[in-house]
Protein backbone atom coordinates (compact mmCIF):
# COMPACT_ATOMS: atom_id res chain seq x y z
CA UNK A 1 0.00 0.00 0.00
CA UNK A 2 1.56 3.35 -0.99
CA UNK A 3 2.45 5.82 1.77
CA UNK A 4 -0.12 8.54 2.43
CA UNK A 5 0.90 12.13 1.82
CA UNK A 6 0.99 13.91 5.19
CA UNK A 7 -1.26 16.93 5.63
CA UNK A 8 1.49 18.35 7.85
CA UNK A 9 4.65 17.19 9.60
CA UNK A 10 3.06 17.54 13.04
CA UNK A 11 -0.54 17.00 13.99
CA UNK A 12 -1.54 18.65 17.26
CA UNK A 13 -4.78 17.58 18.93
CA UNK A 14 -6.41 20.30 20.99
CA UNK A 15 -6.48 24.06 20.41
CA UNK A 16 -5.96 25.21 23.98
CA UNK A 17 -2.83 26.98 25.25
CA UNK A 18 -0.79 23.76 25.06
CA UNK A 19 -1.55 22.91 21.45
CA UNK A 20 -1.30 26.50 20.27
CA UNK A 21 1.95 27.31 22.07
CA UNK A 22 3.55 24.12 20.75
CA UNK A 23 2.51 25.09 17.23
CA UNK A 24 4.16 28.49 17.66
CA UNK A 25 7.34 27.00 19.10
CA UNK A 26 7.93 24.33 16.44
CA UNK A 27 10.18 24.93 13.46
CA UNK A 28 8.41 22.34 11.33
CA UNK A 29 4.96 22.74 9.86
CA UNK A 30 2.07 21.85 12.13
CA UNK A 31 -1.71 21.64 12.08
CA UNK A 32 -3.92 22.03 15.16
CA UNK A 33 -7.20 20.10 15.30
CA UNK A 34 -9.77 21.64 17.65
CA UNK A 35 -13.22 20.17 18.37
CA UNK A 36 -14.85 23.50 19.23
CA UNK A 37 -15.41 26.44 16.91
CA UNK A 38 -13.02 28.60 18.93
CA UNK A 39 -9.61 28.15 20.59
CA UNK A 40 -8.89 28.05 24.31
CA UNK A 41 -9.86 24.62 25.62
CA UNK A 42 -10.06 24.65 29.42
CA UNK A 43 -8.77 28.24 29.33
CA UNK A 44 -11.58 29.53 27.12
CA UNK A 45 -14.23 32.11 28.02
CA UNK A 46 -17.92 32.75 27.46
CA UNK A 47 -20.30 35.71 27.52
CA UNK A 48 -23.74 35.87 29.10
CA UNK A 49 -25.97 38.98 29.13
CA UNK A 50 -22.97 41.28 28.70
CA UNK A 51 -20.87 39.55 31.37
CA UNK A 52 -17.63 37.76 30.42
CA UNK A 53 -16.49 34.71 32.37
CA UNK A 54 -13.76 32.08 32.11
CA UNK A 55 -14.21 28.39 32.88
CA UNK A 56 -12.83 28.99 36.33
CA UNK A 57 -10.50 31.93 36.98
CA UNK A 58 -7.32 32.15 34.92
CA UNK A 59 -4.75 34.89 35.39
CA UNK A 60 -1.23 35.53 34.13
CA UNK A 61 1.64 35.28 36.59
CA UNK A 62 4.87 33.31 36.61
CA UNK A 63 8.20 32.97 38.34
CA UNK A 64 9.66 32.71 34.81
CA UNK A 65 9.84 36.32 33.60
CA UNK A 66 10.53 35.34 29.98
CA UNK A 67 7.41 33.16 29.80
CA UNK A 68 5.31 35.84 31.47
CA UNK A 69 6.64 38.48 29.06
CA UNK A 70 5.77 36.20 26.14
CA UNK A 71 2.18 35.79 27.35
CA UNK A 72 1.70 39.49 28.08
CA UNK A 73 3.40 40.60 24.85
CA UNK A 74 1.09 38.40 22.78
CA UNK A 75 -1.89 40.51 23.93
CA UNK A 76 -0.46 43.81 22.68
CA UNK A 77 -2.42 46.63 24.32
CA UNK A 78 -5.25 44.30 25.35
CA UNK A 79 -3.83 43.72 28.83
CA UNK A 80 -4.73 44.83 32.35
CA UNK A 81 -2.38 44.68 35.36
CA UNK A 82 -3.84 43.93 38.80
CA UNK A 83 -2.72 43.57 42.40
CA UNK A 84 -3.88 40.52 44.31
CA UNK A 85 -6.57 41.21 46.90
CA UNK A 86 -7.51 37.71 48.04
CA UNK A 87 -9.29 36.73 51.25
CA UNK A 88 -9.90 33.56 53.25
CA UNK A 89 -13.24 32.97 54.95
CA UNK A 90 -12.77 31.83 58.56
CA UNK A 91 -15.31 32.00 61.41
CA UNK A 92 -17.29 34.82 59.81
CA UNK A 93 -14.10 36.80 59.18
CA UNK A 94 -12.23 37.52 55.96
CA UNK A 95 -8.49 37.04 56.41
CA UNK A 96 -5.89 38.29 54.00
CA UNK A 97 -4.36 35.57 51.80
CA UNK A 98 -2.25 33.52 52.46
CA UNK A 99 -3.54 32.37 55.85
CA UNK A 100 -0.18 32.46 57.64
CA UNK A 101 0.31 36.11 56.67
CA UNK A 102 -2.76 37.36 58.53
CA UNK A 103 -2.81 35.50 61.85
CA UNK A 104 -3.54 38.78 63.66
CA UNK A 105 -7.04 38.76 62.18
CA UNK A 106 -7.90 35.42 63.81
CA UNK A 107 -9.72 35.17 67.12
CA UNK A 108 -7.10 35.51 69.88
CA UNK A 109 -7.03 31.82 70.84
CA UNK A 110 -6.70 30.71 67.22
CA UNK A 111 -3.90 33.21 66.65
CA UNK A 112 -2.04 31.97 69.72
CA UNK A 113 -2.34 28.29 68.84
CA UNK A 114 -1.27 28.88 65.23
CA UNK A 115 1.86 30.86 66.13
CA UNK A 116 2.69 28.55 69.06
CA UNK A 117 2.54 25.44 66.87
CA UNK A 118 4.49 27.18 64.12
CA UNK A 119 7.34 28.30 66.38
CA UNK A 120 7.41 25.29 68.70
CA UNK A 121 6.74 22.61 66.14
CA UNK A 122 7.41 19.02 67.29
CA UNK A 123 6.95 17.69 63.75
CA UNK A 124 10.20 19.36 62.65
CA UNK A 125 12.08 16.71 64.62
CA UNK A 126 9.62 13.82 64.69
CA UNK A 127 9.17 13.65 60.88
CA UNK A 128 12.60 13.45 59.30
CA UNK A 129 11.37 12.66 55.76
CA UNK A 130 7.73 13.53 54.99
CA UNK A 131 5.92 10.73 53.15
CA UNK A 132 2.78 12.67 52.20
CA UNK A 133 1.58 16.22 51.76
CA UNK A 134 0.01 16.02 55.21
CA UNK A 135 3.36 15.34 56.85
CA UNK A 136 5.10 18.03 54.80
CA UNK A 137 2.51 20.62 55.80
CA UNK A 138 2.81 19.69 59.46
CA UNK A 139 6.60 20.07 59.33
CA UNK A 140 6.41 23.46 57.58
CA UNK A 141 3.41 25.06 59.30
CA UNK A 142 2.55 23.19 62.50
CA UNK A 143 -0.75 21.74 63.67
CA UNK A 144 -2.55 25.05 64.31
CA UNK A 145 -2.39 26.45 60.77
CA UNK A 146 -2.84 23.01 59.23
CA UNK A 147 -5.98 22.05 61.15
CA UNK A 148 -7.67 25.42 60.64
CA UNK A 149 -6.94 26.00 56.98
CA UNK A 150 -4.44 23.87 55.06
CA UNK A 151 -5.96 20.47 55.82
CA UNK A 152 -9.65 21.31 55.33
CA UNK A 153 -9.03 23.44 52.25
CA UNK A 154 -6.86 20.85 50.49
CA UNK A 155 -9.27 18.04 51.27
CA UNK A 156 -12.12 20.15 49.92
CA UNK A 157 -10.32 20.96 46.66
CA UNK A 158 -8.84 17.52 45.96
CA UNK A 159 -11.63 15.42 47.48
CA UNK A 160 -9.33 12.89 49.12
CA UNK A 161 -7.88 12.76 52.67
CA UNK A 162 -4.83 14.97 52.98
CA UNK A 163 -2.69 12.00 54.07
CA UNK A 164 -3.34 10.46 50.62
CA UNK A 165 -1.96 13.48 48.75
CA UNK A 166 1.50 13.16 47.23
CA UNK A 167 4.51 15.25 48.15
CA UNK A 168 4.59 16.54 44.55
CA UNK A 169 2.06 19.20 45.47
CA UNK A 170 4.50 20.64 48.03
CA UNK A 171 6.46 22.19 45.16
CA UNK A 172 3.57 24.62 44.61
CA UNK A 173 3.45 25.83 48.24
CA UNK A 174 6.00 28.52 49.17
CA UNK A 175 7.98 27.99 52.37
CA UNK A 176 7.06 30.95 54.64
CA UNK A 177 9.74 33.00 56.38
CA UNK A 178 9.41 32.49 60.17
CA UNK A 179 9.84 36.20 60.83
CA UNK A 180 6.95 37.02 58.46
CA UNK A 181 4.63 34.55 60.20
CA UNK A 182 5.60 35.96 63.61
CA UNK A 183 5.05 39.53 62.35
CA UNK A 184 1.63 38.59 61.01
CA UNK A 185 0.67 37.23 64.42
CA UNK A 186 1.61 40.32 66.42
CA UNK A 187 0.10 42.86 64.01
CA UNK A 188 2.58 43.77 61.28
CA UNK A 189 1.39 43.79 57.66
CA UNK A 190 3.19 41.14 55.60
CA UNK A 191 2.75 39.63 52.15
CA UNK A 192 3.19 36.03 51.07
CA UNK A 193 3.37 34.28 47.68
CA UNK A 194 5.03 37.36 46.21
CA UNK A 195 5.27 35.88 42.69
CA UNK A 196 1.45 36.04 42.62
CA UNK A 197 1.11 39.54 44.13
CA UNK A 198 0.76 41.22 40.75
CA UNK A 199 -0.81 39.57 37.74
CA UNK A 200 -2.05 40.36 34.24
CA UNK A 201 -5.31 39.64 32.50
CA UNK A 202 -6.78 40.57 29.10
CA UNK A 203 -8.78 43.80 29.06
CA UNK A 204 -11.30 42.38 26.60
CA UNK A 205 -12.43 38.91 25.64
CA UNK A 206 -11.62 37.09 28.86
CA UNK A 207 -8.69 34.73 29.21
CA UNK A 208 -9.55 33.23 25.84
CA UNK A 209 -8.02 36.35 24.28
CA UNK A 210 -4.58 34.78 24.79
CA UNK A 211 -5.53 31.69 22.80
CA UNK A 212 -7.22 33.87 20.18
CA UNK A 213 -3.98 35.78 19.73
CA UNK A 214 -1.91 32.61 19.43
CA UNK A 215 -4.41 30.96 17.08
CA UNK A 216 -3.93 33.79 14.55
CA UNK A 217 -0.31 32.66 14.16
CA UNK A 218 -1.07 28.92 13.95
CA UNK A 219 -2.77 26.67 11.41
CA UNK A 220 -5.96 25.64 13.23
CA UNK A 221 -8.81 23.49 11.91
CA UNK A 222 -11.94 24.04 13.99
CA UNK A 223 -14.86 21.65 14.38
CA UNK A 224 -12.65 18.55 14.06
CA UNK A 225 -13.84 16.04 16.68
CA UNK A 226 -11.22 13.27 16.74
CA UNK A 227 -12.89 9.83 16.76
CA UNK A 228 -9.99 7.50 15.90
CA UNK A 229 -6.18 7.54 15.89
CA UNK A 230 -4.18 4.90 14.03
CA UNK A 231 -0.47 4.38 13.74
CA UNK A 232 0.82 3.89 10.21
CA UNK A 233 4.26 2.93 8.85
CA UNK A 234 4.98 6.56 8.07
CA UNK A 235 3.15 8.37 10.88
CA UNK A 236 -0.41 8.66 12.15
CA UNK A 237 -3.90 8.68 10.71
CA UNK A 238 -6.37 10.89 12.61
CA UNK A 239 -10.06 10.66 11.79
CA UNK A 240 -13.26 12.50 12.65
CA UNK A 241 -16.69 11.18 11.67
CA UNK A 242 -16.31 12.77 8.24
CA UNK A 243 -12.61 13.33 7.53
CA UNK A 244 -9.18 11.71 7.87
CA UNK A 245 -5.86 13.53 8.08
CA UNK A 246 -2.29 12.20 8.06
CA UNK A 247 0.76 13.34 10.04
CA UNK A 248 4.35 12.27 10.38
CA UNK A 249 4.31 13.08 14.12
CA UNK A 250 1.58 13.59 16.71
CA UNK A 251 1.14 15.64 19.89
CA UNK A 252 -2.03 15.71 21.96
CA UNK A 253 -3.52 17.69 24.82
CA UNK A 254 -6.71 15.59 24.90
CA UNK A 255 -7.45 14.14 28.35
CA UNK A 256 -5.50 10.90 28.44
CA UNK A 257 -8.58 9.12 29.80
CA UNK A 258 -10.40 10.02 26.55
CA UNK A 259 -7.34 9.47 24.38
CA UNK A 260 -7.07 5.75 25.17
CA UNK A 261 -10.70 5.29 24.03
CA UNK A 262 -9.93 6.44 20.46
CA UNK A 263 -6.52 4.83 19.96
CA UNK A 264 -6.64 1.97 17.47
CA UNK A 265 -3.50 0.50 19.05
CA UNK A 266 -2.70 -2.33 21.42
CA UNK A 267 -2.47 -0.90 24.92
CA UNK A 268 -1.23 -3.14 27.70
CA UNK A 269 -3.45 -3.92 30.65
CA UNK A 270 -0.88 -2.28 32.92
CA UNK A 271 -1.12 1.02 31.04
CA UNK A 272 -4.92 0.87 30.92
CA UNK A 273 -5.02 0.34 34.68
CA UNK A 274 -2.56 3.21 35.24
CA UNK A 275 -4.75 5.56 33.19
CA UNK A 276 -7.79 4.44 35.18
CA UNK A 277 -6.05 5.29 38.45
CA UNK A 278 -5.19 8.86 37.43
CA UNK A 279 -7.67 11.19 39.10
CA UNK A 280 -8.93 14.35 37.42
CA UNK A 281 -11.76 15.91 39.39
CA UNK A 282 -14.69 17.65 37.71
CA UNK A 283 -15.92 21.08 38.67
CA UNK A 284 -19.10 23.13 38.83
CA UNK A 285 -18.68 26.68 37.55
CA UNK A 286 -21.37 28.99 38.91
CA UNK A 287 -21.37 32.50 37.44
CA UNK A 288 -23.39 35.38 38.88
CA UNK A 289 -24.05 38.88 37.56
CA UNK A 290 -24.63 41.33 40.43
CA UNK A 291 -26.42 44.68 40.20
CA UNK A 292 -24.45 47.55 41.71
CA UNK A 293 -20.76 48.40 42.06
CA UNK A 294 -18.24 46.09 43.72
CA UNK A 295 -17.33 47.86 46.95
CA UNK A 296 -14.74 45.27 48.05
CA UNK A 297 -12.71 44.78 44.85
CA UNK A 298 -11.53 41.34 45.99
CA UNK A 299 -9.83 39.11 43.45
CA UNK A 300 -10.77 35.83 45.17
CA UNK A 301 -12.11 34.40 48.44
CA UNK A 302 -11.24 30.89 49.67
CA UNK A 303 -13.54 28.76 51.83
CA UNK A 304 -12.08 25.96 54.00
CA UNK A 305 -15.37 25.35 55.85
CA UNK A 306 -16.92 21.99 54.97
CA UNK A 307 -20.59 23.04 55.17
CA UNK A 308 -20.18 25.37 52.17
CA UNK A 309 -19.41 23.37 49.02
CA UNK A 310 -17.67 26.26 47.25
CA UNK A 311 -13.89 26.14 47.54
CA UNK A 312 -13.24 29.51 45.88
CA UNK A 313 -15.00 32.49 44.37
CA UNK A 314 -13.39 35.00 42.03
CA UNK A 315 -14.34 38.44 40.78
CA UNK A 316 -14.04 38.76 36.98
CA UNK A 317 -14.75 42.49 37.15
CA UNK A 318 -11.64 42.95 39.27
CA UNK A 319 -9.56 41.09 36.67
CA UNK A 320 -10.85 43.53 34.05
CA UNK A 321 -13.62 46.15 34.38
CA UNK A 322 -14.70 45.29 30.83
CA UNK A 323 -15.86 41.84 32.00
CA UNK A 324 -19.03 43.47 33.41
CA UNK A 325 -21.64 45.91 32.11
CA UNK A 326 -21.53 49.39 33.62
CA UNK A 327 -22.99 49.58 37.12
CA UNK A 328 -22.59 45.87 37.83
CA UNK A 329 -20.04 43.36 39.06
CA UNK A 330 -19.77 39.59 38.94
CA UNK A 331 -18.83 36.60 41.05
CA UNK A 332 -17.80 33.16 39.86
CA UNK A 333 -17.84 30.19 42.24
CA UNK A 334 -16.07 26.85 41.89
CA UNK A 335 -17.09 23.55 43.41
CA UNK A 336 -14.74 20.61 42.86
CA UNK A 337 -16.04 17.13 43.50
CA UNK A 338 -15.74 13.51 42.31
CA UNK A 339 -17.54 11.99 39.35
CA UNK A 340 -20.58 10.09 40.54
CA UNK A 341 -20.58 11.71 43.98
CA UNK A 342 -23.70 13.02 45.70
CA UNK A 343 -22.54 16.55 44.89
CA UNK A 344 -22.08 15.72 41.20
CA UNK A 345 -25.63 14.36 41.09
CA UNK A 346 -27.14 17.61 42.40
CA UNK A 347 -29.28 19.54 39.96
CA UNK A 348 -28.17 22.90 38.62
CA UNK A 349 -31.01 24.54 40.57
CA UNK A 350 -29.83 22.91 43.81
CA UNK A 351 -26.25 23.99 43.22
CA UNK A 352 -27.29 27.55 42.40
CA UNK A 353 -29.46 27.85 45.52
CA UNK A 354 -26.64 26.49 47.70
CA UNK A 355 -24.11 28.97 46.28
CA UNK A 356 -26.33 32.06 46.41
CA UNK A 357 -27.57 31.19 49.91
CA UNK A 358 -24.02 30.62 51.16
CA UNK A 359 -22.77 33.92 49.75
CA UNK A 360 -25.72 35.79 51.23
CA UNK A 361 -25.04 34.22 54.63
CA UNK A 362 -21.41 35.36 54.47
CA UNK A 363 -22.27 38.90 53.36
CA UNK A 364 -20.57 38.52 49.98
CA UNK A 365 -23.87 39.22 48.21
CA UNK A 366 -25.99 42.04 49.69
CA UNK A 367 -29.41 40.72 48.64
CA UNK A 368 -30.98 37.99 46.56
CA UNK A 369 -32.59 40.63 44.35
CA UNK A 370 -29.17 42.00 43.38
CA UNK A 371 -28.39 38.77 41.49
CA UNK A 372 -29.50 39.66 37.96
CA UNK A 373 -27.85 36.83 35.98
CA UNK A 374 -27.07 33.21 36.81
CA UNK A 375 -25.24 30.49 34.91
CA UNK A 376 -24.28 26.95 36.00
CA UNK A 377 -21.84 24.83 33.98
CA UNK A 378 -19.99 21.58 34.56
CA UNK A 379 -16.47 20.68 33.45
CA UNK A 380 -15.64 16.98 33.65
CA UNK A 381 -11.87 17.54 33.55
CA UNK A 382 -10.61 20.32 35.83
CA UNK A 383 -8.32 19.40 38.74
CA UNK A 384 -5.48 16.89 38.36
CA UNK A 385 -5.09 15.16 41.73
CA UNK A 386 -1.64 14.18 42.98
CA UNK A 387 -2.48 11.18 45.13
CA UNK A 388 0.14 8.85 46.56
CA UNK A 389 0.02 6.56 43.52
CA UNK A 390 0.21 9.40 41.00
CA UNK A 391 3.94 9.31 40.25
CA UNK A 392 4.03 5.60 39.45
CA UNK A 393 0.88 5.66 37.34
CA UNK A 394 1.71 8.80 35.38
CA UNK A 395 5.24 7.58 34.67
CA UNK A 396 3.86 4.35 33.12
CA UNK A 397 1.45 6.34 30.96
CA UNK A 398 3.96 8.93 29.80
CA UNK A 399 6.60 6.32 28.99
CA UNK A 400 4.15 4.23 26.95
CA UNK A 401 2.96 7.15 24.84
CA UNK A 402 6.52 8.35 24.34
CA UNK A 403 7.47 4.89 23.07
CA UNK A 404 4.66 5.16 20.50
CA UNK A 405 5.99 8.50 19.29
CA UNK A 406 3.04 10.43 20.70
CA UNK A 407 3.91 13.62 22.59
CA UNK A 408 1.63 14.33 25.56
CA UNK A 409 1.12 18.03 26.37
CA UNK A 410 -1.22 20.17 28.45
CA UNK A 411 -2.85 19.82 31.86
CA UNK A 412 -4.94 16.79 30.94
CA UNK A 413 -2.76 15.27 28.21
CA UNK A 414 0.53 15.22 30.12
CA UNK A 415 -1.54 15.01 33.32
CA UNK A 416 -0.06 17.69 35.57
CA UNK A 417 -1.67 20.46 37.55
CA UNK A 418 -0.09 23.55 36.00
CA UNK A 419 -1.16 27.01 34.91
CA UNK A 420 -0.62 28.33 31.39
CA UNK A 421 2.93 29.50 32.15
CA UNK A 422 3.82 25.93 33.14
CA UNK A 423 2.18 24.63 29.97
CA UNK A 424 4.31 26.98 27.84
CA UNK A 425 7.45 25.84 29.67
CA UNK A 426 6.57 22.18 29.04
CA UNK A 427 5.86 22.85 25.37
CA UNK A 428 9.23 24.58 25.03
CA UNK A 429 10.86 21.35 26.23
CA UNK A 430 8.78 19.24 23.83
CA UNK A 431 9.50 21.52 20.85
CA UNK A 432 13.23 21.45 21.65
CA UNK A 433 13.23 17.63 21.65
CA UNK A 434 11.21 17.38 18.43
CA UNK A 435 13.14 19.92 16.37
CA UNK A 436 16.52 19.65 18.12
CA UNK A 437 16.81 23.39 18.65
CA UNK A 438 17.11 25.83 21.49
CA UNK A 439 14.23 28.15 22.32
CA UNK A 440 14.39 31.51 24.04
CA UNK A 441 11.61 33.98 24.76
CA UNK A 442 13.66 37.14 24.90
CA UNK A 443 11.64 40.33 24.91
CA UNK A 444 8.37 38.44 24.60
CA UNK A 445 9.24 37.01 21.19
CA UNK A 446 10.10 33.42 20.24
CA UNK A 447 13.68 32.88 19.10
CA UNK A 448 14.59 29.48 17.62
CA UNK A 449 18.25 28.48 17.67
CA UNK A 450 19.99 25.87 15.52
Amino acid sequence: MPAQTANSDMGILGGGPAGLSLALLLKRGSEVLERDRHPGGHASSFERDGFTFDYGPHIMFSKDKAVLDFMVHSLGDNVHRCRRNNRISFKNRLLKYPFENDLKSLPLEDNYECIRDFLFNPYKTSIATPASLKEWLLVKFGQGICSRYLFPYNEKVWNIPVEELSMIWADRIPDPKPEDVLKSSVGFETEGYLHQLYYHYPKRGGYQAISESWAKRANVIYGFDVQRIEKTPDGFRVSSATETRHYKSLATSLPVQELVKILAMDISREVHEAVGKLIVNPMYIISLGIQGPDEDQFTAVYFPESEFLVNRISYPGTFSPENCPSGTHSIQAEITTRLGSDVWRMTDAEILEHVVGGLLKRGLIRSRESVIMTDVRRKQYSYVVYDLGFEKNVRLVREWFSAQGIHLIGRFGYVEYVNVDGIVQRCMEVASRIDHHQISLAGGEISLGA
